[in-house]
């Protein structure tokens, strides 16, 4: 007579009937862990925070947050940790990571077209051969040392060599900046007597560095000249970039309008036009940046930029357009794992790895049902491998294949009961999500969660009377119910029979509802238990031989 025995377990895969599936795998596979082949429940949620938004940054202790659901959070991994941001405020922002988490914030960048100092020869120019041609212009000093563009400069002067000059009209204040310090630069040109005016040609070397707010500096003759000034592509990012990000090779990269703008290496708030790119295939709706390759995802064809290689000229970074259209459906669908990108598009979620890109979801669900669980509403992020997939319809939780190569594992495919407003994944690979209360870290409680797991719809050779099993369990309580389905003739609605419905909390035969046969039927398992096995027999004597 038959008899069933599962000593390993797996998930759901909607696009096959239930019958169909294989033996092992679940019609339904709830708050349920299968990495051992085992059933397993998730630990509760610990709330971390009680601050919330719809997106999020955690690091260790550190939570921000932001109601703007395409902010961007990243963070600069050098001896002075930053954390910088978009769509957090009007304007992209930096912090030391120390002040970031207490939300105080610096704008990143600086104020542009700095008016020009006016300078002053207060002498009076004798005819001698003894006269220099002056010129002046300033920059501008935040707290974390990064210097801006130059002023405009200030109109050229002749002054005696070995007199004073003025410097006036030097700014003293500057709303939502945090500037420190003032450097101030002079072009000085020994002149030969009548020599004209528009004559020269002088680099503006350093001459001093003041407090800002100091409005007046007086320029004593003979100053010892620092280095020239190297400042004037540093063009500060504009108010609407979005989706900043840290590359890893010392860049910063951003979106504005149709252009990909990067930064100066190591100067997260200067971006030349040197480093801009554009004349994508598509209109760019996120940027994605890793240490060696980024990605640009747009509402027609995705691009690749490569950022392993030094870059100190225009043009010089190879941007690859894909050849497959994937467009983008979900912002906040798209996340990087190992180098590779994964987003949400019509068709299923997307896996870019350099060139290359498949679908990997199409083992998993029809298209049909790829659209039925609106994946244009989807929150996506990648913990120790698995991408966690949230809608508003449903939460899902699946292996995603170590290479583009490898298809996705169709048994991995899981539910999960939790509703996110946002998510992120720590560099500690931790799991932290967002709700209307609070943060929250994934199965890091000190209770668990109860399990679901409905396995296959049996199929039996001819009616047969299944009236025994039993499972093997750690002795926690574990809920079994068997459901057997008959039709009745000339009917095509399935009656559901209860064979038994029962609180097990050992590893001994149990008896089912004698004298019914059945060609039909599936096992329901929940509790809060680990189930490693699991028979079901004709007889107990059957059981037995197991």
């Amino acid at each position: 007579m038959p008899g069933i025995k599962l000593t390993n377990f797996g998930g759901i895969a909607p696009k096959y009937q239930a019958q169909n599936l294989h033996q092992a795998m679940a019609q339904v596979a709830e708050d349920v862990d299968l990495s051992r082949g085992t059933l397993r429940p998730w630990r509760t949620d610990k709330k971390v925070s009680e601050k919330t938004g719809k997106s999020i940054f955690v690091d260790k202790c550190c939570y921000l947050v932001s109601e703007n659901c395409k902010a961007s959070f990243s963070r600069i991994n050098t001896d002075c940790c930053f954390i910088v941001a978009s769509g957090v405020k009007a304007y992209p922002v930096i912090q030391k990571k120390q002040h970031a988490c207490e939300e105080k914030w610096n704008r990143l960048g600086f104020p542009i077209e700095l008016p020009p100092p006016n300078a002053e020869f207060l002498g009076e120019l004798s005819q001698d051969f003894n006269q220099e041609l002056r010129q002046y212009i300033y920059t501008l000093v935040d707290e974390f040392g990064f210097e801006s563009a130059p002023s405009l400069p200030s109109e050229a002067i002749y002054a005696h060599n070995d007199k004073a000059t003025i410097l006036s009209g030097l700014p003293t204040n500057f709303p939502t900046y945090h500037i420190a310090k003032v450097r101030l630069y002079c072009a000085v040109t020994p002149l030969d007597y009548g020599d004209a005016k528009a004559d020269y040609d002088a680099h503006f070397l350093l001459l001093d560095e003041i407090d800002f707010g100091t409005a007046n500096y007086i320029h004593q003759p003979h100053t010892t000249y620092g280095d020239a000034c190297i400042t004037e592509e540093y063009e500060p990012p504009p108010n609407t970039m979005t989706d900043l990000q840290y590359c890893g090779n010392g860049q910063l990269g951003g979106l504005v309008g149709t252009e990909l703008w990067l930064s100066e290496p190591l100067k997260p708030h200067a971006f030349p036009e040197a480093y801009r790119y554009g004349h994508f295939n598509g209109k760019p709706i996120r940027f994605l940046c890793g240490e060696r390759v980024g990605y640009i995802l747009t509402d027609e064809y995705p691009a690749i930029i490569e950022m392993e290689s030094p870059c100190q000229s225009q043009g010089c970074r190879t941007i690859s357009l894909h050849e497959e259209p994937h467009p983008i459906i979900s912002y906040q669908s798209a996340c990087l794992y190992n180098g590779a990108c994964f987003y949400a598009t019509k068709d299923g979620l997307v896996m870019l790895s350099g060139n290359q890109s498949k679908i990997v979801t199409t083992q998993l669900f029809t298209q049909d049902q790829w659209q039925a669980i609106a994946p244009w509403t989807m929150i996506g992020v990648i913990q120790d491998g698995y991408y966690f997939g949230f809608t508003e319809t449903h939460s899902l939780r699946f292996k995603i294949p170590d290479s583009i190569y490898e298809d996705v594992q169709i048994e991995s495919l899981t539910t999960l009961s939790i509703k996110p407003q946002a998510v992120y994944r720590s560099d500690q690979d931790e799991l932290y999500f967002a709700t209307e209360s609070g943060i929250y870290q994934w199965n890091a409680g000190d209770d668990w969660k109860t399990f679901k797991w409905i396995g296959r719809l049996n199929t039996l050779p001819g009616y047969t009377a299944m009236t025994a099993y039993k499972l093997q369990q750690d002795f926690a309580q574990t809920h079994v119910k068997h459901i057997a389905y008959k039709r009745h003739r000339n009917e095509m609605v399935r009656e559901p029979v209860i064979l038994g419905d029962k609180i097990v909390n050992d590893s001994r035969p149990h008896r089912l509802k004698g004298g019914y046969s059945t060609l039909q039927f599936d096992v329901e398992i929940s509790g809060k238990g680990e189930v490693l096995a699991y028979y079901i027999a004709t007889s107990v004597a059957e059981l037995g031989a197991e």
